[in-house]
C-alpha cells in the first residue's frame, strides 16, 4: 500500500510540474490582470452569506483531515455562522490563509482504461468543510463582483 502510495505520488508531483513548466511567465499575467481590474473588491462576507453557503454544501459524510463532514457542519451552522463569519472576514482583509485550511487528503480514483496504467487515475482531493466554505465565498463574492462591474459576462 505505502509502495503504490509512493508511485502515485511521485507521477502526479511530475505531471504538476510539467503544466507548471508549459505555464505563460505570471509576472505578466498577474500585472496584466491588475491593470484590468482598477477598482476594488467588495471583500467583506456576511452571516447570511456564511449561512447559505453551509447550507449549500451536500450532505457527504466524507470529511477531511478533521473529522468533520458538510452534514455536521450543517447541522451547527446556526452556532457557528457568527464565529465563521469573524473569522472569514479576518483572513480576507489579512490576506493570510492559515495553512490548516490548505490541508487535505489526496485520494486516487479510476477513470477508465486498465487500472495497472497510473495515467488512468486522478486526485482527488478531500478538504476540509472550513475550507470548502471559504473557497465558496470567495467565489460567490469574486463572481458578483465581475458580474455587477460588467468585467465577466453573467451566463
Amino acid at each position: 500500500m505505502k509502495q503504490s502510495a509512493q508511485i502515485f505520488n511521485h507521477y502526479f508531483i511530475n505531471s504538476v510540474a510539467d503544466l507548471i513548466t508549459q505555464q505563460p511567465k505570471t509576472v505578466l499575467a498577474n500585472f496584466s490582470l491588475r491593470e484590468s481590474f482598477p477598482h476594488e473588491f467588495n471583500i467583506p462576507v456576511t452571516e447570511t452569506e456564511v449561512i447559505c453557503t453551509l447550507s449549500s454544501l451536500k450532505n457527504k459524510t466524507m470529511c477531511g483531515y478533521t473529522g468533520l463532514s458538510n452534514k455536521i457542519l450543517k447541522l451547527c451552522g446556526n452556532v457557528t455562522s457568527k464565529p465563521l463569519t469573524h473569522i472569514y472576514n479576518k483572513l480576507l482583509t489579512s490576506g493570510i490563509c492559515p495553512d490548516h485550511l490548505k490541508y487535505t487528503n489526496i485520494k486516487q480514483c479510476f477513470k477508465k482504461g486498465e487500472k495497472s496504467q497510473i495515467s488512468n487515475y486522478k486526485p482527488i482531493a478531500l478538504l476540509t468543510g472550513f475550507s470548502k466554505i471559504f473557497e465558496l465565498l470567495i467565489f460567490h463574492t469574486l463572481k458578483h463582483d465581475l458580474v455587477s462591474n460588467n468585467i465577466l459576462a453573467n451566463e
